[in-house]
């Protein structure tokens, strides 16, 4: 769950066709350009590799519908899934009742808030924070507690995986002009949908509004319109190396993708691996 959207917000229903798997969607159209465009087309298997080389036991900090936690635990990893909203972890919940129960016994879910978390086990071997959750966390001091939970919860050399987008790429002063952003169909409804997105410029706290609309098309062709807005809170590379110094870990590479790239000025994204030294 991205710590910045609130119970009930409206894209909570577009979730798993807004970030679609190709694990998981029950419309592969879905998986289109745009998705590997964020970077959503090799996590997945790009976290299990890395799993395979750092250990059997994860937990996913924000884990939302179980994206990434259920096919993780298809490949055999023990996960646990934590999130602040029970919206999604209902949906994470019904999802993981179709699974075998092979899979289903690989994977615990936790309703917490990953800045204050306290679970029993404290020895796992891989965190995992996918795809810009953590930057919805849109608060510099709550960011650095979520990092600091992170460590608390990993065994000593345990490695923590961020995958943020890269500020870089970003505008600080924001595109107040509408663009839809894809068309996909929505699973809970079956219904064609338009996602309309804008941002606001960055603020004085480097936090930014999202915001726009969803168009739906009912079967009568009626179009319903729902507004959404959110915040996050994009850090910078040496920021980050910063804020996770302060929490106890050492970053030990970047890449600029899921695919091993290196990382560069513009690249998509950080994907920041990070090791527990304290």
């Amino acid at each position: 769950m991205n710590a910045g959207i609130e119970k009930n917000h409206i894209s909570i229903n577009y979730y798993d066709s807004d970030y679609p798997s190709k694990w998981n969607s029950l419309y592969p159209e879905n998986f289109d350009a745009t998705v590997k465009y964020q970077g959503l087309e090799a996590d997945i298997e790009r976290f299990a590799e890395i799993a395979s080389e750092n250990g059997n036991n994860i937990f996913e900090l924000c884990c939302g519908t179980g994206r990434v936690a259920i096919p993780l635990a298809r490949f055999g990893y023990n996960v646990t899934g934590i999130d602040i909203s029970s919206d999604m972890l209902s949906r994470f919940e019904a999802k993981l009742m179709k699974e075998t129960e092979e899979v289903k016994t690989k994977v615990k879910i936790c309703e917490q808030d990953i800045t204050t978390l306290n679970l029993e086990k404290k020895d796992f071997d891989i965190a995992i924070c996918a795809f810009n959750s953590f930057l919805c966390i849109p608060d510099f001091d709550l960011q650095c507690k979520a990092l600091e939970s992170a460590s608390k919860h990993l065994k000593k050399n345990g490695l923590l995986i961020l995958d943020i987008v890269n500020p870089l790429m970003l505008s600080i002063n924001g595109d107040q002009n509408a663009k839809p952003f894809f068309t996909r169909i929505n699973p809970e409804t079956g219904n064609q949908y338009t996602r309309f997105a804008m941002c606001d410029a960055f603020d004085e706290n480097q936090k930014q509004r999202l915001h726009g609309w969803y168009d739906e098309v009912d079967s009568e062709g009626n179009v319903k319109r729902k507004y959404y807005s959110m915040h996050w809170r994009p850090v910078f590379r040496f920021e980050a190396e910063l804020m996770l110094k302060q929490a106890g870990f050492k970053v030990i590479k970047i890449e600029g993708g899921h695919k091993k790239e290196a990382f560069a000025a513009n690249s998509p994204k950080m994907v920041i691996h990070a090791m527990k030294v304290r």
